[in-house]
């Protein structure tokens, strides 16, 4: 089984492996200032710890590769601009690397949610990774002039172990 994650370009991946926030200290620290109220990188590992065990050193993951379409051409600009990897989730777990598994399901099908251009993720913890969806994902709800992006369809967040999935465990697909 696949997960699919991407790293912008230029990066060391194929080297240092994929690297999970708390072991990035070069992260773009500007999408969890406004959810966490924290300014450092340590102080943002604090808080994602604070969420749960482990989120520091979860990696995100589509069940297949990102599509984009007319309405969301920032999707264009994201796959262009990175390097999309395959992870291999059943090496992972032989090795004993996967600490948990997380789904975030499309903010849509969580009717508590409210839809806004900053609505946060809903993490369900998974019994295994065998559980995730290999059904495909609809790319079409993705929007630019409505701020719809990632949290509109489904991921999943792998929790590692050292906070590192190490070169052997991926593969550079583009």
């Amino acid at each position: 089984m696949k997960l699919y994650h991407y790293i912008a370009k230029p990066n060391t991946a194929l080297k240092e492996g994929i690297l999970s926030f708390a072991k990035n200290k070069y992260a773009d620290l500007n999408y969890y200032y406004k959810r966490s109220g924290e300014t450092t990188h340590d102080g943002i590992v604090k808080w994602m710890e604070s969420c749960f065990e482990g989120r520091s050193r979860g990696i995100r993951g589509f069940s297949e590769p990102v599509k984009w379409t007319d309405k969301s051409l920032s999707l264009k600009d994201f796959i262009d601009n990175a390097d999309m990897f395959s992870i291999d989730l059943d090496a992972l777990h032989k090795d004993g690397l996967i600490e948990a598994v997380y789904f975030s399901p499309s903010v849509m099908n969580v009717p508590t949610m409210k839809e806004a251009r900053d609505c946060d993720e809903l993490l369900i913890k998974l019994y295994d990774y065998t559980e995730i969806s290999s059904k495909p994902i609809d790319w079409n709800v993705c929007n630019d002039e409505l701020g719809r992006r990632f949290a509109y369809v489904p991921y999943y967040i792998i929790i590692i172990k050292g906070g590192v999935i190490p070169p052997k465990y991926i593969t550079k697909e583009n």
